[in-house]
């Protein structure tokens, strides 16, 4: 089995990340401006622009595609989403963000922030493996923040599933790995369908959009039955 090297980028409000197989992948490229930093990273880890095999976005939303466009000048990368959120990535506006608590109601306004919008090369329409990218891992759909929300499992159980979930408050400043609902979604119901269909394959580990790596067991603890779908209780027999 390929062994993937997860290297998380810290870009403030959102996380991204490098997956290094045989090949890179850069997992979303957060808000505006930040395509120095990310570049900043790959030369620390001697990444070069041709190693980059592919830009994969967990979802449309604007932290977590804004300097895509600007990167492609750099890395020359075909960028990919799920068909469902394209049009939020052509537009760089977000779609109505529905709030999961009064406090998101607050802080809505000062995330909602246009970017530069792009054609996305490759409109993902099924669920697909990832060796043809040097990557031992697949694309899982995995909607509810978004309807088109995806999560990327690798080969040897690392899952990073975007906004499915958060670490923590305030960006994962505080209680980074406590697992939390998004601030915003789309649909809480698929939301945790789609989070125990990411604990039925049995991660290892999940790095999430905002906060830090979170513990499955941690995940199946907090969301209680009554949350998750009845027959998925993969963790049972790990859970005290």
């Amino acid at each position: 089995m390929q062994t993937t090297t997860i290297i998380p980028i810290n870009l403030q409000i959102a996380n991204a990340y490098i997956i290094k197989g045989e090949r890179t992948i850069l997992i979303d490229t957060g808000g505006a401006g930040k395509t120095v930093p990310i570049l900043k990273i790959l030369k620390k880890y001697d990444i070069r622009p041709k190693d980059i095999s592919l830009i994969l976005h967990t979802h449309g939303h604007t932290d977590h595609c804004g300097s895509t466009r600007e990167l492609h000048q750099h890395l020359h990368a075909p960028s990919a989403i799920h068909y469902l959120d394209a049009d939020m990535v052509r537009s760089g506006r977000n779609n109505l963000l529905v709030p999961t608590s009064i406090c998101a109601r607050f802080i809505r306004p000062f995330v909602n922030q246009p970017v530069q919008g792009f054609e996305p090369d490759i409109l993902i329409d099924q669920e697909i493996a990832l060796h043809d990218y040097g990557v031992a891992g697949r694309i899982l759909f995995t909607p509810g923040h978004t309807p088109g929300s995806i999560t990327l499992l690798t080969d040897d159980g690392k899952a990073i599933v975007g906004d499915l979930l958060m670490g923590g408050m305030l960006g994962g400043t505080l209680f980074p790995h406590q697992p939390r609902y998004h601030y915003f979604a789309d649909s809480l119901t698929q939301v945790r369908s789609s989070i125990a269909k990411v604990l039925g394959y049995q991660p290892s580990d999940i790095y999430v959009g905002h906060g830090g790596k979170l513990d499955p067991i941690a995940i199946y603890k907090h969301f209680t039955k009554d949350d998750l779908p009845y027959s998925i209780k993969p963790l049972d027999n790990q859970v005290q």
